[in-house]
């Protein structure tokens, strides 16, 4: 193939001829694209993978939103949070879907079986656990009432099973031993309560709380989540902003468009590898030229005009820029293949805005490539064939 083109491009195969009398700079050069190329496509590869992995924890949340009140300065707090009276109207206004409201009591602590604390644990009341969870092992009581259900983490952390005895502690509210009935499946960090951190504890301990908050979920067959959201905040709202409903989709889109920022920034990072080609490639022409002065001196002697030795010395320049990207496309691939199956499970999960970075990255070393070529490039041209043979 190279023949072919050789053929139809003679400057082709003089530029191979002359790059390989400077060896050592070529390698050189090449390898500074190849860096460039590797780091632009490798870490837009290997973000898109971590970005892959964090979304999937929003997997399952479709149509779950969480409602939080809006509490006014001066309110007592006896009138902060939701009453039995605003659960009573989101359920209302939710219709098929499910309201759950949750108690999170602050400073509270969990205390195991062995006495240690669960520095990590947050404690949430609810009435319901099977609304929302599934128990990887143990089972949730239909009439839960006396026990508590533990996340996770938690449970993996602290070497919490099913049978224990843990002692929870809420201030203002009670000191008690409850058994563990249920360890729950992990959620991930998308869950609205954190349940892989959480012991939940049944909300009849409290008595009669303020609730905190509450968790609204639609089935992804039965309506649209955002709508049920827009419908509970028309209810309570009429007077003054009473709740913000959130569905967590949103908080999804969030968290992509950070993602994809940080992925940006650093390729951007990565791209200033290729000043270091750039000024390895300027540098390589720049000794070639030297070296060659005489016979550059001789081609212009005879007739060679400034424009077709500039031409030269740029194809000596983009071939060092197709070879660099030509090696760091098969190197960013692969460290794509081995990120996706570490983080995806999947070698080839790739995606098309990753693979965009790859070509993107191959684009740029050869760019760089030849805006590097220029400079030496006119300089050398420029020269009168006299000063070439005193050179």
């Amino acid at each position: 193939m190279f023949d072919r083109l050789a053929a139809r491009f003679p400057v082709l195969l003089l530029a191979r001829r002359n790059l390989a009398r400077s060896r050592d700079l070529t390698i050189l050069a090449v390898l500074a694209v190849v860096i460039g190329v590797v780091a632009i496509g490798g870490i837009g590869l290997g973000g898109e993978a971590f970005k892959q992995d964090q979304l999937s924890a929003f997997e399952g949340f479709g149509g779950t939103a969480t409602a939080d009140p809006i509490d006014y300065e001066g309110e007592p707090a006896s009138e902060r949070g939701f009453g039995d009276g605003d659960i009573d109207r989101m359920r209302q206004a939710a219709g098929s879907a499910t309201v759950l409201p949750v108690v999170s009591p602050g400073g509270s602590t969990v205390q195991t079986a062995s006495g240690d604390i669960a520095v990590t644990a947050q404690v949430n009341g609810i009435e319901d656990p099977r609304a929302f969870y599934d128990a990887q092992t143990g089972e949730i009581p239909a009439n839960w009432r006396r026990s508590v259900v533990v996340g996770a983490r938690i449970a993996d952390t602290n070497d919490i099973a099913v049978g224990d005895r843990i002692t929870v502690s809420v201030p203002g509210a009670f000191t008690r031993a409850f058994t563990v009935d249920a360890i729950l499946e992990a959620q991930g960090f998308a869950d609205p309560l954190s349940a892989d951190q959480t012991v939940f504890v049944p909300l009849a301990q409290f008595g009669e709380p303020r609730y905190d908050s509450a968790v609204v979920r639609v089935p992804t067959t039965a309506g649209d989540i955002d709508a049920v959201a827009e419908n509970i905040e028309a209810a309570l709202n009429v007077r003054r902003q009473e709740v913000s409903v959130s569905p967590v989709q949103n908080q999804r889109a969030q968290f992509e468009q950070l993602f994809g920022t940080i992925n940006q920034f650093l390729a951007g990072v990565g791209a200033l590898s290729l000043l270091v080609a750039a000024v390895t490639i300027a540098n390589t022409q720049l000794m070639s030229a030297l070296e060659r002065e005489g016979e550059l001196g001789v081609m212009r002697a005879v007739g060679y005009p400034k424009l077709a030795v500039v031409r030269l010395l740029v194809a000596e320049s983009a071939a060092l820029g197709v070879v660099g990207a030509a090696v760091g496309i098969p190197l960013a691939l692969a460290i794509g293949l081995v990120v996706n199956a570490l983080l995806v499970g999947d070698p080839l999960a790739f995606t098309a805005t990753g693979l965009t970075y790859v070509a993107v990255g191959a684009v740029f070393g050869i760019l760089t490539a030849l805006v590097a070529g220029i400079y030496p490039a006119w300089r050398t041209a420029n020269k009168r064939p006299v000063e070439a043979f005193q050179a």
